[in-house]
Order: C-alpha cells, then sequence, then structure tokens
C-alpha cells in the first residue's frame, strides 16, 4: 500500500457536507465570540467541525464523544494546575493522566484522544481558573449543538440509493449464478466452467457482506432524521430482502460446489436433470422478480411481462437416477426446495 493511497479516499465527500461543515464552524466561532468574548472560540469551532458527520446519529455520537472528552481534559488540566502549578513539564502530566484515565474507563480512541487534546489546549490557551474551565466547556458543548443543529437543517443526509443498488445487484448476481446452474445441467461443460460459477459463487459472501454494512449505514442515516417516515417502507424492504439473500447466498454456494465436484458428461443423460435445470432457471427468474416487487432495480435488461415470468410451482416426478448420479440428483432436488421456500414460501400441503 503506497503512502498516498493511506491518505486519499476512492470517492470524494459530497461537496455538501464540505459546506456544511465550514458553514458550522463559522456558525460556531461567530456565536460563541458573542457569549464569550474574553477568547478566541478555538473549542467551539473544532466542537462544530468534529460534529458535522454524514448522519444525524453519527452527529450525536461524536457530539458525545467531544463533549465528554473535554469535560474530562479541562478537569485533569484544572487538577494537575492546582496540584503542581503552571510550570511548563505540567502539560507531559496531563496528557499522560488523560491517557491512562481513558484507557482506565475503557473509553473510545476518538474521545481518549479528546481527552488530551483538551488538556494541552487548555494549559497552552490559559490561565486555568474554575470560571476558565467552566466556560470552555460550555463553549464546546455551544460548538456541538451549532454543528447538530447545521447538520440537521440543511439536507440531512440519506443513504438509500447506495443500500438499494448494493441489495440489487445481490440479488441480480445471485440469480445469474443459479441461470448458469441451469444451463450446465443441459449441456456438457467443462471443468474450468464449472469451477467459475463455483468462484463466483464464493464471492457472493463477501459482496453480502458488503451490501449488509450499506443496508447498516442506511438506517443509520435514517435514525433521527425528519425524512426518516417517508424512507422507512424502503429501508424494511432492503432488510427483508437482505435477509432472504443471506440464505440464498448460502445455499448457491453450496449447489455451485456440488455441481462442479460432482458433474460428469453421465448426469445428462438422467431423466429428471432437464426438469431440474429449468426449476433453478425459473428461481433465478423468480428471485430478479422478487427484487423488482420490491421496488428495487432487479437487472438492467427489460423484463418480461409479469404473466411470462415462470413460477416455481411446476411439479417434478423424478425418475430413480442411475446409481453413480444419485447424490447429486438428491442433492439437487433438496436445494431446489429451500430456494424455492425462501423466494416464494414453502408451497401447502
Amino acid at each position: 500500500m503506497s503512502l498516498v493511497s493511506n491518505l486519499q479516499v476512492k470517492k470524494r465527500t459530497p461537496f455538501l457536507q464540505v459546506a456544511k461543515t465550514a458553514a458550522a464552524a463559522l456558525a460556531a466561532w461567530f456565536i460563541a465570540s458573542m457569549v464569550f468574548s474574553d477568547q478566541k472560540p478555538i473549542f467551539a469551532a473544532i466542537a462544530a467541525l468534529i460534529v458535522v458527520q454524514p448522519s444525524i446519529n453519527q452527529s450525536l455520537g461524536k457530539a458525545l464523544e467531544r463533549s465528554v472528552g473535554t469535560v474530562l481534559g479541562v478537569a485533569i488540566a484544572f487538577g494537575a494546575t492546582l496540584a503542581f502549578g503552571t510550570s511548563g513539564w505540567i502539560v507531559l502530566v496531563a496528557v499522560i493522566a488523560a491517557i491512562i484515565i481513558a484507557w482506565s474507563l475503557r473509553l473510545t480512541p476518538a474521545t481518549a484522544s479528546q481527552i488530551a487534546l483538551s488538556a494541552m489546549l487548555v494549559l497552552a490557551l490559559g490561565v486555568v481558573t474554575p470560571v476558565y474551565a467552566l466556560d470552555r466547556i460550555m463553549e464546546t458543548v455551544l460548538g456541538a449543538v451549532v454543528g447538530i443543529i447545521i447538520n440537521a437543517l440543511i439536507a440531512p443526509p440519506v443513504a438509500l440509493e447506495p443500500a438499494n443498488r448494493a441489495v440489487s445487484e445481490l440479488g441480480a448476481h445471485v440469480a445469474e449464478i443459479l441461470e448458469d446452474i441451469s444451463a450446465v445441467l443441459t449441456r456438457p461443460t467443462s471443468y474450468t466452467v464449472l469451477n467459475e460459477i463455483y468462484l463466483r459463487s464464493r464471492a457472493l459472501r463477501a459482496e453480502y457482506n458488503g451490501a449488509r454494512a450499506t443496508v447498516v449505514r442506511a438506517q443509520e442515516s435514517l435514525r433521527f432524521n425528519a425524512r426518516r417516515t417517508k424512507h422507512t417502507l424502503t429501508i424494511e424492504n432492503d432488510i427483508m430482502l437482505m435477509d432472504i439473500l443471506a440464505v440464498l447466498v448460502t445455499r448457491t454456494m453450496g449447489l455451485s460446489r456440488a455441481v462442479r465436484d460432482h458433474y460428469d458428461d453421465s448426469v445428462l443423460a438422467e431423466k429428471s436433470i432437464r426438469a431440474i435445470a429449468e426449476e433453478f432457471n425459473r428461481a433465478g427468474h423468480d428471485l430478479r422478480l422478487l427484487v423488482r416487487n420490491a421496488g428495487l432495480p432487479a437487472i438492467t435488461t427489460p423484463h418480461p411481462a409479469t404473466s411470462e415470468i415462470p413460477a416455481l410451482t411446476a411439479p417434478i416426478t423424478v425418475v430413480k437416477p442411475s446409481l453413480h448420479n444419485w447424490v447429486l440428483i438428491g442433492f439437487l432436488m433438496e436445494t431446489l426446495r429451500l430456494v424455492r421456500n425462501e423466494i416464494t414460501g414453502p408451497l401447502d400441503d
């Protein structure tokens, strides 16, 4: 990994987020200047800069971290001044004390850093008196409140589009593998192709984890957001589909591995294999339909009319397979049943 990659991100922060951060810092500075005219409002500006986050929920968390860190840092600086005076080495004592206290209280790294920074700033910027210490705490809280208000009022970010896209793409990729499995069960196929399908199915797990994280971020962006009611149904659909896809990813991985490990051309002669293959093809179609019915883009190509999309309802008459293929045929049938249960629900007895 290069040094530059540690400094840069793949995607720029939206400019609106940058503008909100700058606006929060400016507002906090001017408001705090009017309230605390004796000092430059550095604590207020820093608090506002930190608090403006991609979601209101994250803003509240950062405000709490900043406020708690400032209170403890100012208290440590004040205590160190009372105990040891105003010598220069007091800063080192305060920093070490801040680190130890944060560790003993099991605080987050951000809060621990804030304690040490607040203690250093207080000792560096002025004579530590009870009034000065209280003013710095109030100034920090003021800056945090300003940051939260601006983040809430100016176009609160809602991260639904990335979540919808991630869930849709995952559903489409699972459907593609089901359809590919259907294809290889109806024609001679090389081990290279079978292994490629298996490797793609294994990649679904990482894709699922990424999609799940994206959905969680979308949920977080709606928390404490004034527009959450409007988008609640959409995120609930995403969560419902992720629960279904969690099972289908596991089933698809097992299916593709079984076909890769047990397939040979003799399976094409089994009397039931074409019906089984057709059902896996229908499973892929119905999964795309499930995604589309949830209001998400299922695939990039046009859909057939709803009445033309096959459903998993056709019964299969299984003729006794050969001794060589009975394990694979049985596994395919049971996996098909489980896949169907997830997509369309179990059939009534």
